[in-house]
């Protein structure tokens, strides 16, 4: 990726940050750091377990390997897979989970860099693979991560909802009905961004589509909770929904190291509005994309379509 003048170029690999201060707005902004890292979100993870379910669905677990710790922090988890059936593939927030027919089930989180890659024939492990899993047919399932920070468990399917990775998460952008969201943002207090990137209340939204969200219903990052009536709130909702479902259409957002099963990057990136726009104009009313810090996370607005009045 070449950055030119400071500004980011296109295919969004990593973030080229500005070195001059931005313009004068809301109080809170400061200057960001270079090289921010991204995490899968609902859209990403939901196109790895279509993929999943395409490929793998019923197969037999022959063995796996691991090599990191760090990943895999439990003794019994090759003991505990080897020799089932998978036969059921879904996500719960930001996590897949993969249902085994000895009433387990392993919990995957990607964390930064992480991937499932499946291949059709064995081949030596490549570098940064730290889990093979061999099939029956002779198939592979593999994980890469480079910088080690996702996580792989094996949990009984009976206590899956009590863990506390799942049974703290909220409700499903993609399932929650119109008056369960407007009732539970109208009990909610701080700055609407905070809340859309809380996993206790909305399960796997992050930063690139929560920006595209409020960028649609054309609400600053900013704006308080308890300043949003029921039209903006039904605005917002619906917009989550649009730029959720579009986003897993086209196989999601390639912005750092995001790869599906097939080792093929998603199409979404190319259709952002506001994320990773710093500088570029707005393409519904021409003004320069901002970005600002907003609990440790940037957020990207148009000034213009998106004003602060709190």
């Amino acid at each position: 990726m070449q950055c030119r003048g400071g500004t980011l170029v296109p295919p969004f690999s990593h973030y080229c940050i500005k070195t001059s201060p931005p313009e004068a707005d809301p109080p809170t902004e400061e200057v960001l750091t270079p090289l921010l890292s991204y995490m899968p979100e609902l859209p990403e993870v939901q196109t790895i377990v279509d993929g999943l379910n395409k490929i793998i669905l019923g197969k037999k677990i022959k063995s796996i390997s691991t090599d990191s710790s760090r990943v895999f922090s439990q003794k019994d988890f090759k003991k505990g897979v080897e020799g089932s059936k998978i036969t059921i593939i879904r996500r719960r927030g930001k996590f897949i989970i993969i249902e085994l027919s000895n009433t387990r089930a392993i919990l995957i989180h990607l964390g930064m860099t992480g991937n499932l890659f499946y291949l059709k024939k064995e081949s030596f492990p490549e570098k940064h693979d730290h889990m093979v899993m061999k099939f029956s047919d002779h198939t592979q399932l593999r994980y890469n991560d480079q910088r080690k920070f996702g996580k792989i468990k094996m949990i009984d399917l009976a206590k899956l909802e009590n863990v506390s990775e799942i049974g703290q998460l909220g409700s499903e952008p993609l399932k929650i009905s119109l008056k369960d969201f407007v009732n539970i943002f109208q009990r909610r207090k701080g700055r609407i961004k905070t809340a859309l990137l809380n996993q206790k209340i909305l399960a796997g939204l992050g930063n690139i589509y929560s920006d595209e969200a409020l960028f649609d219903a054309k609400i600053h990052p900013l704006t308080k909770i308890d300043n949003l009536n029921q039209t903006k709130l039904k605005a917002l909702y619906s917009s989550i929904k649009k730029i959720l479902k579009k986003a897993i259409q086209s196989g999601g957002t390639s912005v750092d190291d995001y790869l599906n099963v097939d080792g093929q990057e998603g199409f979404f990136q190319f259709k952002l509005k506001v994320y990773g726009r710093e500088g570029e104009p707005c393409p519904r009313c021409g003004a320069k994309i901002k970005r600002i810090k907003i609990s440790q996370r940037s957020s990207h607005y148009c000034p213009r379509c998106q004003r602060f009045n709190n």
